[in-house]
């Protein structure tokens, strides 16, 4: 049985401060809208919005129970007028995509704009949210992995959306090379904007496409590998191992339902681990729970160190 451990090959560089200051942001956000809101909702309205808001750049994405969907407007503008650096108010209509992930979304207030910049961790990013996916609430994974990587490694991560998790390492890590690969043409215009605008172009080299094409050209030469979606995290677990190294860590994330908060990670670990165990050594597993996704449904990030058996 695999060694559970609480970090997966590396170790976090000094103090982790970034999970402190997520959760604060996410709980002054929440007061920021229940106070904008208190005077328009009743008490039990205004958690079924308070919850569901996000800001990315000067642009904020709330969720709208359908019992208040003839008042989004009036909601949009209560929050434009309070919220303070949003220029823009938009509903989110649909979830997610599959694929693309690109989430369906509804102007509600403010301009007409859907393409902002977003900063964090000391990176900036150029986003349209009609055309990519991209979630603030990754900020503290993303900086954890960040974190993890060891100076002179060589990392690929197979579905890089516009770049945040590629730039944020490349800038804030040393590893010696980072490929950051991504099917979705939109957010590989976005990544190579983003790359330039932080300066980290020759550190990271962008390929567009199937992350399943470039396993066997670039077969053996990663030392870790990140699988950031969790639709096909286990579908694509198979080519994730061909990037490896004969040594090396995998962060592959999943989605988990139907069980309690509290062990969430658990299954997650459990579902995981026959996956890596077919071709694999596992010398170190652990997970984290990264957010919950709706109801009794969990975003989970495992975290493996592994050595291969044999010929891949």
């Amino acid at each position: 049985m695999p060694e559970e451990a609480p970090e997966a090959r590396g170790q976090a560089k000094g103090k982790d401060r970034s999970k402190a200051k997520g959760v604060n942001d996410i709980a002054m956000r929440k007061r920021v809208v229940v106070e904008a809101l208190k005077d328009i909702l009743s008490e039990d309205e205004l958690p079924e919005v308070s919850a569901g808001v996000d800001v990315i750049g000067d642009i904020a994405i709330i969720k709208i129970p359908e019992k208040l969907e003839r008042r989004k407007h009036e909601i949009g503008e209560r929050l434009l007028s309070k919220m303070q650096g949003v220029k823009s108010v938009y509903r989110q209509s649909a979830p997610a995509r599959q694929g693309d992930r690109v989430r369906g979304i509804e102007w509600l207030a403010g301009a007409k704009s859907i393409e902002t910049c977003y900063r964090e961790h000391g990176c900036t990013f150029h986003v349209d949210l009609s055309k990519v996916y991209f979630s603030p609430r990754l900020s503290y994974e993303r900086a954890r992995i960040a974190r993890l990587v060891n100076e002179g490694e060589v990392v690929v991560n197979m579905f890089a959306g516009v770049g945040t998790f590629s730039i944020l390492i490349a800038k804030n890590a040393s590893p010696a090379h980072v490929y950051s690969i991504d099917n979705n043409p939109y957010a590989h215009h976005y990544a190579v904007l983003n790359c330039e605008k932080n300066r980290v172009e020759r550190i990271v080299t962008l390929l567009l496409g199937d992350a399943k094409r470039y396993s066997e050209e670039l077969g053996g030469i990663a030392d870790r590998v990140l699988m950031p979606l969790p639709e096909l995290a286990i579908e694509y677990l198979p080519f994730g191992i061909r990037f490896l190294k004969n040594e090396g860590a995998i962060h592959l994330y999943v989605h988990i339902s139907g069980g309690q908060k509290n062990k969430a990670v658990e299954s997650a670990i459990c579902e995981v681990l026959p996956h890596l165990e077919e071709n694999l050594k596992v010398k170190q597993i652990s997970g984290r729970l990264v957010r919950g996704v709706g109801s009794r449904r969990y975003q989970v990030a495992v975290d493996a160190e592994v050595e291969k058996l044999g010929k891949q």
